[in-house]
């Protein structure tokens, strides 16, 4: 299945041009048509809506003539474009005299398709620019090969991913060691070689020479004999001593070194990646794929190539030994090649299944945890029960039925390799019964023969492991090809020091870049000002502290520090001179003085103390058990939140940054903490240019000036007094409200 792209810019599908002059189209002024795969009763038809810059229509060519056509609808009469979803499909409505109305119908797989084109128009409304191409934008979860869903927005398919490619990428990580895996090559040869003499010296010699009639003849080479089928054991046995002690080596050190390639990436992928995989499938990549790469090196030392030198001396020897007889020991080999090609198609999937099953539990068990003080506070204990027993019922089945077909392969390939031997039995026995072979060659054959089918068998089993290392290595190269959406631009140059003059020019951003949350946005902040942001929930303001700290670059204008672009600053330069106070301070499981000095790793108890005591954090810090070395809980618990926050804020002043940002820093605190905080803040914010995003408006009376946001664009800007003066501003409406809920609760 290919997902839905039919949609034309710039122009008529065939089947409507000869309809166009009936619908009062002209083709050459068409700017976009898209298919809808429902008629507005929701039966399966097919229906165009059709785009010029001046109206919409809709067209069904299926339908009688009377019902064929819905609209035109005139852009300029039309007050709002959007697409309505329900059960099982949605509608694209426009709008008209205060009603919507529906225009196309269509399945919810063409839900993406019919937003892009609603937001377009909403854009034109606005005497924002139409941009087509946003149109024909292939939908970023959807694989474009086959239209399977992607794990996550942008990431690799799973069913389309070359698995040559897999294992090229996994030799890579194994590059660096091809010296130590020469030496376990040249190792199991030696094994290899030591394990072809005892079948020969039991056989041919000790059966067909030492115990034969007359034994006189050569009964003293009996002791000999047994001692070399001794050495030859105790060979082998030291060498696969070393050789597991050399590959468990490097298997560990791969692990390792995987792992910390994987920690950097993680910290080097931008923040949008985390808003789109959860923690918990990260967290099982990084703990549990990886043991997959261990496991490659014990199977290439212990299992994969050693079993295929033992098939090609073993096979060598069988052939020496009697040639006819040999080529009946092959016949089972071309079932067994059928039945693990075949295996292999149908287990791969329930590998994928059963590592994708435990990554969810993962991710399930990192939410539950994390918020298990809401879920007592909910009484919802019953309910995460059943979460989890739904999601571990998954783990399970999925694991039984990957079980259950190893448990059902394994046998068959068992019983081929039996009839295998049983062949040999027989023809061999004939040949002994007639004297064509001497009984001592059959022995030693038919003990090559059992060392033969053992490493077959091995490796029918190997395929077992090779598609759990494919569906885990997947996984873990997942993580490597995402690319980091910032990166310092090749001239970024280091910045020392900063004044911290902050100018947004012309600033539009999306975080889907057809949609944007911030637009044309232009202000300038001088030096150690205060200055305020307000707007309600979604208006931007957030937004705008996360380009000003580059978490997201713009998509158009620029964000600029002292008149420097901050996308040619160095992002660790950048952050080092911005301190973000959030209004839900992270503090990790560690003391204290560590949460403190997290910024500033380096710095000695004096500075510390001092950051604590500004921030009014030095008092109630003294009276906790062990002072500044008091570990943390889990996210700081162990404080309440007016201490954490002032944790947080003496964190933020031991770095001294330039630049402070304050991002409701008080919402969420009662009015004791928040007095605590405010004269913390004071002294924070004393000589630095100050950001402040606040909903209590009333701590933004002093500040140097407020912009007032409402649906990403600045609507109002001034001081307090100035705003407040605006009659029936938007300011002056959010104070009003802020202050006739404040009576009400007084």
């Amino acid at each position: 299945m290919i997902a839905p792209r039919s949609i034309l810019i710039d122009g008529l599908p065939q089947e409507l041009a000869g309809q166009a002059g009936r619908l009062g189209l002209d083709p050459h002024q068409v700017e976009f048509s898209a298919e809808a795969d429902l008629d507005l009763h929701g039966d399966p038809r097919r229906t165009w809506l059709v785009g010029t810059a001046e109206k919409l229509i809709a067209f069904t060519p299926a339908l009688p003539t009377d019902e064929q056509v819905v609209g035109p609808f005139r852009l300029d009469e039309v007050e709002k474009f959007r697409v309505f979803a329900t059960v099982g499909s949605s509608f694209f409505q426009v709008k008209v005299h205060g009603l919507f109305l529906d225009v196309v119908r269509f399945s919810n797989a063409r839900r993406e398709q019919f937003s892009r084109i609603a937001r377009q128009l909403e854009n034109r409304r606005r005497q924002r620019p139409f941009l087509p191409e946003a149109l024909a934008e292939p939908d970023s979860r959807i694989c474009p090969a086959c239209g399977l869903p992607l794990p996550a927005r942008g990431a690799v398919c799973p069913r389309c991913v070359h698995q040559g490619g897999l294992f090229a990428r996994a030799w890579g990580l194994l590059r660096p060691y091809s010296g130590l895996l020469g030496v376990l090559v040249l190792l199991m040869l030696v094994v290899v070689v030591l394990e072809l003499i005892p079948p020969y010296l039991f056989g041919r010699v000790l059966v067909g020479k030492v115990l034969r009639p007359p034994m006189e003849t050569h009964a003293h080479w009996l002791i000999w004999v047994v001692l070399a089928i001794a050495v030859a054991a105790m060979g082998v046995s030291g060498i696969n001593v070393v050789i597991g002690r050399l590959s468990s080596s490097v298997g560990t050190r791969v692990t390792y070194d995987l792992r910390r390639q994987l920690q950097f990436k993680l910290m080097d992928i931008s923040v949008d990646y985390y808003d789109r995989v959860s923690v918990g499938s990260l967290m099982s990549r990084v703990l549990h794929d990886v043991e997959y790469f261990h496991q490659a090196i014990n199977q290439i030392a212990q299992g994969f190539l050693v079993n295929l030198l033992k098939i090609v001396g073993i096979g060598a020897m069988l052939f020496l030994l009697n040639w006819r007889l040999a080529l009946f020991v092959m016949i089972p080999i071309p079932l067994v090649v059928i039945g693990t090609m075949f295996f292999w198609r149908y287990i791969y999937p329930k590998f994928f299944r059963v590592q994708d099953g435990r990554s969810k539990l993962a991710a399930l068990m990192n939410g539950l945890l994390s918020g298990v003080r809401l879920v007592k506070a909910f009484a919802q204990e019953d309910r995460e029960r059943g979460r989890f027993e739904k999601s571990a019922l998954y783990v399970r089945d999925t694991q039984r039925g990957l079980q259950t077909s190893m448990a059902t392969f394994n046998p068959m390939m068992a019983f081929v390799f039996g009839l295998g031997g049983l062949i040999v039995w027989y023809a061999g026995g004939r040949q002994v019964l007639g004297s064509q072979m001497e009984l001592g060659t059959l022995v030693s054959f038919l003990a090559y023969v059992g060392l033969f089918y053992g490493p077959i068998q091995q490796l029918t089993l190997f395929s077992n492991w090779v598609t759990g290392f494919l569906s885990s290595a997947q996984r873990v190269f997942e993580i490597f090809d995402v690319e980091p959406g910032i990166q310092d631009s090749p001239d970024a140059q280091p910045v020392p020091r900063v004044q911290g003059r902050i100018e947004f020019r012309s600033v539009t951003f999306g975080y889907d870049p057809y949609d944007p949350v911030i637009k044309e946005v232009s202000f300038t902040v001088e030096p150690g000002q205060v200055v305020g942001i307000v707007g309600k929930s979604g208006s931007g303001k957030t937004t705008l502290i996360n380009l000003l700290c580059r978490f997201y670059d713009v998509q158009q204008g620029q964000v600029l520090i002292d008149g420097r672009d901050v996308r040619e600053i160095p992002r660790a330069d950048l952050r080092r001179h911005i301190g973000l106070v959030l209004q839900e301070p992270f503090l990790f499981r560690a003391s204290i003085a560590e949460n403190i000095a997290y910024g500033r790793p380096e710095a000695g108890a004096g500075d510390i103390i001092n950051a604590a005591r500004a921030a009014h954090a030095h008092n109630f810090i003294l009276k906790m058990p062990a002072g500044y070395d008091t570990r943390l809980g889990e996210r700081g618990a162990g404080l309440s939140g007016g201490e954490r926050q002032r944790v947080s804020i003496a964190r933020a002043l031991l770095c001294d940054p330039t630049i402070l940002i304050l991002d409701e820093a008080t919402s969420s605190v009662d009015t004791e903490a928040e007095m605590q905080i405010q004269k913390a803040l004071e002294v924070l914010c004393r000589g630095r240019t100050t950001i402040a995003i606040a909903h209590r408006l009333s701590t933004l009376r002093g500040a140097d000036k407020i912009l007032v946001l409402d649906a990403g664009e600045i609507v109002e800007q001034g001081t307090h007094a100035e705003l407040m003066a605006v009659e029936d501003g938007v300011y002056q409406r959010l104070v009003r409200i802020q202050t006739d809920l404040a009576g009400i609760e007084q």
